[in-house]
Parts: structure tokens; sequence; C-alpha cells
């Protein structure tokens, strides 16, 4: 299918069409500009994508950009393996009053959330309660015998390379994380005890600067592809560990903006401990350390150690999160512990 079958699908004259990213376009026809998106969705996806397109605008939810509906009566176009839609073009607001990111999203993450919350009940985790414990000890086991294994393996060569000694420096800090996970897999399953229910939002699923539009009257979210109905956690550690890989990420304004989606959402203590146990996750680390030890001539070491450094930065900026986080807990035990 051409170009100009699939605007043709929309019933539009494409006057402009302009490639604004790999995968978005937009489309200036009949005095109006359009944003066409080739997405990543598969044909598997399309029910889950269309039933989340129908639930935002059953709950009316601000910051949703709606879906026009091509003349086949379908939300989308499909093209040989690939899936495109077509949506209104939200240009971004400049101007000179500045505005405060962090806090125009998690507003939005908060209304969005607060919007669609719902609970259910957690009696099948606590009847897991025993398995869950050794499931924790055992990873945890690993991680720690894997990281030392790998730090004992670099510092026995006479010269390492740049990510090799990268990782032998990090190692305390890899291991104050596995610490302070260990701690609070200890609050999880405390709480978990106390806990019944916990709640169940709407959640982006893949929150960042590329996926969100900020204007004077709104903040909308793009691409809703990886949508799902989970944990709000789930949003805040994905948005937050986005942040974190940067250098310059703002710990102030982030504390802040967690505080500010407290007022959407409170957290109980056991969602508090289920969202440090997603940013303290070391996996991504060592998919990362174990990707740059595998032997191939054609690595390239300069990558190697900027993803070993943004799944560093990572735990290290969770690290701080966690310590703010462990504040706000509400039971008194862990006042008196702090």
């Amino acid at each position: 299918m051409e170009w100009s079958q699939i605007i043709e699908a929309y019933q539009l004259q494409p006057e402009e069409i302009e490639q604004v990213t790999e995968r978005v376009f937009k489309i200036k026809a009949n005095s109006q500009h359009y944003a066409l998106k080739k997405s990543r969705l598969d044909p598997d996806d399309l029910g889950r994508w269309q039933a989340i397109q129908q639930y935002i605008q059953q709950k009316q939810i601000l910051g949703f950009i709606p879906i026009y509906y091509a003349k086949n009566n379908q939300p989308f176009v499909h093209d040989q393996d690939q899936i495109y839609y077509l949506m209104p073009w939200v240009e971004q607001d400049y101007t000179d009053q500045p505005i405060d990111e962090y806090a125009s999203v998690i507003h939005a993450i908060g209304r969005l959330h607060a919007a669609t919350m719902d609970y259910h009940q957690i009696a099948p985790l606590k009847q897991n309660k025993v398995g869950m414990e050794q499931q924790f000890q055992q990873e945890l086991s690993t991680y720690r015998d894997q990281m030392l294994k790998y730090v004992r393996y670099f510092e026995a060569k006479r010269f390492m390379s740049p990510y090799e000694l990268q990782i032998c420096m990090y190692y305390r800090d890899i291991e104050q994380t596995f610490n302070q996970l260990e701690r609070w897999q200890e609050i999880y399953l405390d709480v978990m005890e106390e806990t019944n229910e916990m709640k169940y939002t709407l959640c982006h699923g893949n929150i960042r600067p590329s996926h969100y539009v900020i204007t004077q009257a709104n903040t909308y979210f793009l691409n809703w592809e990886d949508a799902l109905m989970t944990s709000p956690t789930y949003d805040l550690a994905n948005y937050y560990q986005y942040l974190f890989q940067f250098h310059d990420c703002d710990m102030g304004k982030v504390t802040d903006s967690f505080s500010i989606y407290c007022r959407y959402i409170d957290l109980s203590d056991y969602e508090k401990s289920l969202l440090v146990l997603q940013l303290l996750s070391p996996i991504n680390w060592f998919h990362e350390v174990f990707t740059s030890v595998q032997s191939s001539r054609n690595k390239n070491n300069v990558n190697c150690s900027i993803k070993i450094e943004q799944e560093y930065r990572k735990l290290l900026f969770g690290l701080q999160l966690q310590d703010f986080i462990y504040k706000t807990l509400k039971s008194e035990q862990f006042e008196e512990t702090y």
C-alpha cells in the first residue's frame, strides 16, 4: 500500500507531508494538521489496544488525544506488516513563562491514575508469601555471587577495558543496592500481612518526553501502545527510571513530584515497597554487564560504557529516592527504626 492509499483511507487530501521522526508524520490537509503514527503494534496487540482506546474515551480522561477512524470504521490502517493510526496534531506551547516539566507530567500521571483507579484483592499473593520469601533470598544470593564473580574476573586481568574498570568501580554502590533491596523485600513481606487489597489503574506504560505534549491547557499523553491495567507503581517506576539515566536528573524535583503524586493517589506502604523493589531491581544492570563481557571483535567499548553508566545511574538515583520514600512510610514500626 502506498502513502496515498494510507492517507486516502482517512478520506484526506494531503497538502503537505513532513516526516518528524522515524515513525511520526505531520500531515496538513483541509487546512488542519494531523499526526500519522507508524506503530509498533503487532496484529495480536490490536484487541488490547482498541479496548484501551475505548476505555479511555468512556472514562473521558483528560490528556487523551482521540484516534480518528478510517473509512472502514476501524481506528487503524493495516498495511502488510505495518499498522498506522491517525490523530490530531497537538503543538507544544512555547512561552516566556518557564514550565516545570517534572510537575506537569506527574500531575498528568496522577490525574490519569485517579480517574481509572480500582482495587483488587491480594489474597493469592499472601498465600504464596513463603515462596516469595525464598525467591527473594535466592535472587539476592545469585546477584551477589554474579557481581563478585565479574569483579574478580576483571581484577585478575593485567589491563582492564574502560567498561570493566567501571564495573569494578561501581561494585560498592551495587552492593549497597543489594543491601537496600534486601531491606525492602523484608518491608514488602511484612506490610503484605496487613494489606488486603492494592490499587489497580490504567498505566500508560511508556512515559517519556517523546510521548507527551505540554500545553497551557493540559498535558497530553501520546502513544498508548504499551498501556495496560496494573499497579500505578508501574508507571512511576518506568518514568523515574527514564529520568534517572541522565546525569543531570534533578532529584529535588523528583522527590517533589512523588509528593505531588501522593496527593492524587494515597499509596499504601505495601505499594511504596513495591515501587522501591521495581526501582532497585538490578536485572537491567546485569543484562548490560553480561552483554558487555561477551567476546566479540566488533564490540564498541564506548557504547558498552554508556549503557553501563546509564544503568548504574538508574540504581544510584533509585537509592536516593528510596531513602525519601522510606521517610513517608506510615507504619509506626518504620518510624522507630529509621
